[in-house]
């Protein structure tokens, strides 16, 4: 497939996506159900239709606010939808037309929705994170067998497990400083990156952990934290999880040829 139709298909999948991960984001931490009741203006009740769900489109000639009551809808729904479209056309760089492309999509929604819970409620839905890894690990599996690697199978269950034993001995030893979310999300980044390659498993963790430590320094650096102030970590292991994806092979292949 053409790289510019692989694109496009990213970007309006991450679009459709994001827009349904707005409602994600807003009823799974609540415990309620992201197919029912429909969707609705927080303000007033007023039924959303078709016109007022257009991913991007519909914000910005509603100028953000609610057609029927006139209340601002805020900037979630369209950070979501560029956060998602984002990823998805970064990943459609990376694998291409390749029939995994579809399976680092599930990884992508689910990476967004939980990092956005988790930047918000210091918090991160086992409900979203059982469930990303029941697809992505159907999907992967789909995706080995059509291109005839069925070893890349087992390697993304051995990648999930190294990287809960890793996690699991580190909240361990954390006494109480990690939260049990955080071992949870786990394996899902490890069954991703094991199918890569089972030495980018400690690579996007240890990433994660780096990237959280400079963060943190530059927040006490400037004031905004203090050395007690808690600090949201999924997104962190999210981003060394997603640079990993992109480096942590070439990464791999310069340690064995040290």
């Amino acid at each position: 497939m053409d790289t510019t139709l692989v694109i496009l298909a990213c970007i309006v999948m991450g679009l459709l996506v994001g827009s349904f991960l707005t409602v994600v984001v807003d009823r799974v931490p609540r415990g309620g159900s992201v197919v029912a009741p429909p969707s609705a203006c927080g303000a007033c009740g007023h039924r959303l239709t078709a016109p007022d769900l257009v991913p991007i489109v519909s914000w910005v000639v509603l100028r953000g606010k609610c057609r029927h009551c006139g209340h601002p809808i805020g900037w979630e729904p369209i950070i979501i939808e560029v956060a998602t479209a984002t990823i998805f056309t970064l990943f459609g760089l990376e694998f291409g037309a390749d029939a995994v492309l579809p399976a680092f999509w599930i990884l992508g929604a689910a990476l967004v929705a939980l990092v956005w819970i988790d930047l918000r409620e210091f918090r991160l839905p086992r409900e979203i994170t059982y469930t990303a890894f029941v697809l992505g690990f159907i999907a992967l599996t789909v995706a080995a067998l059509v291109n005839d690697e069925p070893e890349r199978i087992w390697k993304s269950l051995v990648g999930a497990g190294i990287a809960l034993a890793i996690m699991g001995l580190i909240y361990l030893g954390s006494r109480g400083q990690m939260g049990d979310g955080d071992v949870r999300l786990a394996p899902l980044l490890g069954l991703y990156l094991g199918y890569l390659n089972l030495g980018t498993v400690p690579i996007g963790l240890f990433l994660g952990f780096l990237i959280g430590a400079v963060v943190g320094v530059v927040a006490m650096a400037v004031g905004s934290a203090g050395r007690k102030t808690a600090l949201p970590f999924g997104p962190f292991l999210a981003l060394g999880t997603v640079v990993a994806i992109f480096i942590g092979p070439e990464i791999v292949d310069l340690i064995w040829q040290a």
